[in-house]
């Protein structure tokens, strides 16, 4: 038996046919609890109270229309649910016979499968009774009048045509793209987001993800209708699983939605964000997303990556005066950066990035976002500050401090010096200050040299064995010491594991070379003395 936690939320992706009421949440609330209980085959906690008979007044004055005969109004045995075609009466129990066990296992399965769920609740919806299986699928049962509208529907090898149309449209001379085509696409969007899971399959089988996403290469800037209902159209796709997963296994995919920040179209913006947000919650999509905004950074012509991000959350004029729901969107899509991926779990990598938010002056555009005293806003950044806080509380434990003032150049020098004097490491610290003073330190074109010095550090704390732990002294010989892994666009292709492996392999050779020396010296001066020795006796 699936639990009621399983039950609730399946019985909120599927439309049972539960009637409406206008009077109010908690009617429906009790409706919906009994629903549960009885999915689940638990008892009722208490009886339902019996109906009320209606007043003696009230019933002589019922009866508005003739075919009503009976005293008591009727009972309410259907209910309206929503299509592509309109509004539609749909009974709430069942009222067809109840097929063979077989055929009722095969159609239900075939529901199921087009509810687009997972593995848990598909497996939770398998386990329930024959009886409960059948009045589920009747309530899914589309009626007659809305089987014809769905038939009239546009069909994928129209949706694809048009997209077509479009494509071909913006690379002409003329760059407009049909009217009919461009209501089509307009529809795209609540096609995908509504239509069954075989729907999906089919737009993505024939080439509607490819077509989708080279109308939106080539949409011009202007175009800020289209381009919005392009985006509108991959987000819809990513709602769906299979559709979520050939976008992020194409090979360009997250790029196109990452260019759709160029644009002036606010609403194209948020639902850019929310993709990429969204896309660094799922396995391998964290680093796409951070290859992507390097994308966006060389289209756009910025001299960071997060750049553009961080000058839309601090823009306050014209349209983006009071536009909340911007700023919003760009807050989550910054905590999603910072704390998933590798970010759950390794700290340097947060505070990897973060260093690179805040030199793009990130913190005080947060304090003046606090005057527009947002609900939704103000939790994005408490967040972001709360998060902060312990990654430099735990940084400052590290090196048993109170607090490490990141800003400061000479307490920094003064915390590593500190860290690492009467260590092996210490002396290979004077080098490096030893070299750096002997770099060029005019501001160009030797700035660069820095640069590359910053970006090689970067690479070493950053590339680690495995995503998310500290590489470990202790791994000796193993593969795992050698294994490439880069959480951020590495700026140079190297491997610091191997390198490292092959320097500590040097300093053993080094040591064996001296060890052989000495004994060789020791073999020499006790030949020596054994030859002094016979000629002695001789």
């Amino acid at each position: 038996m699936c639990s009621k936690d399983q039950i609730t939320h399946i019985l909120g992706k599927i439309n049972v046919g539960l009637p409406s009421w206008s009077r109010g949440l908690e009617a429906a609330e009790a409706a919906r609890a009994r629903l549960v209980r009885w999915a689940c085959g638990d008892p009722p906690a208490e009886p339902d109270p019996p109906r009320k008979k209606m007043p003696h007044a009230l019933r002589r004055k019922w009866p508005m229309c003739p075919c009503l005969h009976n005293d008591e109004p009727p009972e309410i045995t259907y209910c309206v649910v929503g299509g592509e075609g309109g509004l539609a009466l749909q009974a709430v129990t069942p009222t067809h016979p109840m097929p063979s066990q077989d055929e009722l296992d095969a159609k239900f399965a075939e529901l199921v499968e087009e509810l687009d769920l997972t593995a848990v609740n598909k497996a939770a919806m398998m386990e329930l009774p024959a009886a409960k299986k059948w009045q589920i699928y009747c309530s899914r049962r589309p009626p007659p009048g809305q089987t014809a509208v769905l038939a009239t529907a546009p069909q994928v090898e129209e949706y694809i045509k048009a997209l077509n149309e479009i494509a071909d449209a913006f690379a002409s001379s003329d760059g407009i793209p049909p009217t009919e085509a461009c209501a089509l696409v307009d529809g795209l969007k609540t096609a995908l987001r509504t239509r069954a899971h075989s729907f999906v399959l089919r737009f993505i089988k024939q080439g509607g993800l490819t077509a989708l996403l080279e109308a939106l290469q080539k949409a011009p800037r202007d175009d800020a209708i289209t381009r919005h209902n392009l985006i509108a159209g991959i987000k819809a796709l990513m709602n769906n699983s299979t559709g979520r997963a050939h976008v992020l296994a194409h090979p360009t995919s997250i790029d196109l939605i990452a260019q759709s920040l160029d644009t002036e179209n606010v609403k194209t913006k948020v639902a850019a964000l929310e993709i990429l947000g969204a896309v660094c919650l799922v396995p391998g999509g964290h680093k796409k997303v951070l290859e992507a905004m390097i994308h966006y950074q060389k289209y756009a012509g910025e001299r960071a990556r997060f750049q553009g991000i961080v000058n839309e959350l601090d823009r306050s004029t014209g349209a983006y005066r009071d536009d909340l729901g911007l700023k919003t969107a760009i807050m989550s899509f910054v905590n999603a950066v910072l704390n998933y991926g590798p970010g759950e779990e390794s700290l340097e990598f947060r505070l990897h990035l973060r260093y690179e938010l805040l030199m793009l002056g990130i913190q005080p555009v947060i304090e003046k976002l606090r005057k527009y005293e947002n609900e939704t806003l103000d939790r994005h950044i408490e967040f972001f500050e709360m998060v902060r806080t312990e990654d430099e509380r735990e940084l400052s434990r590290r090196f048993d401090k109170q607090h490490v003032d990141t800003k400061s150049a000479a307490e920094m020098f003064d915390l590593l010096r500190n860290k690492l004097s009467h260590t092996a490491a210490y002396p290979h610290l004077l080098s490096m200050l030893r070299h750096l003073l002997l770099l060029p330190l005019e501001y160009n074109p030797h700035a660069q040299h820095w640069l590359l010095l910053d970006r090689v550090v970067q690479q070493v704390v950053l590339q680690q064995p495995s995503a998310g732990s500290r590489a470990s002294s202790h791994q000796g010989d193993s593969e795992e010491t050698t294994k490439l892994y880069d959480p951020d666009v590495a700026p140079l292709e190297i491997n610091v594991a191997e390198i490292v492996h092959l320097l500590a392999k040097e300093e053993e050779l080094v040591a064996a070379r001296s060890k052989a020396d000495n004994l060789e010296k020791e073999n020499v001066d006790l030949a020596t003395e054994l030859a002094k020795k016979a000629q002695g006796t001789g």
